[in-house]
């Protein structure tokens, strides 16, 4: 399905703001198909904070695997803690946002 400009940067922003792709489509896009949502924001060049956090972390797993554990050095250990957090982050900034929002809208 074809999405206009204007709902491809709220797809965006909402993705941007820590929404997963599934609660985009669900909650505010329900006419689209995940699918639709999840290409604008690959033709975008960017993810949900999940689907950052996810292809972070796979690439950090296929190293840990292809390496014994006393090879791995501290800061690959180190960048797989801080994306974690940069990911809770997220989750509770988007948290914080939709606070604000419905407070807004009363």
């Amino acid at each position: 399905m074809a999405v206009s400009e204007r709902d491809s940067k709220k797809i965006r922003r909402l993705a941007q703001e820590g929404k997963t792709c599934s609660k985009i489509q669900q909650e505010d896009f329900p006419n689209l198909t995940w699918w639709d949502v999840r290409g604008v924001l690959e033709q975008a060049g960017t993810s949900s904070s999940l689907g950052i956090m996810r292809t972070i972390s796979g690439k950090l797993n296929k190293i840990f695997r292809s390496r014994p554990p006393d090879e791995l050095s501290a800061a690959l250990l180190s960048v797989k803690k801080l994306a974690t957090q940069l990911y809770e982050r997220s989750r509770e900034d988007y948290k914080k946002l939709n606070k604000i929002r419905k407070a807004l809208e009363e």
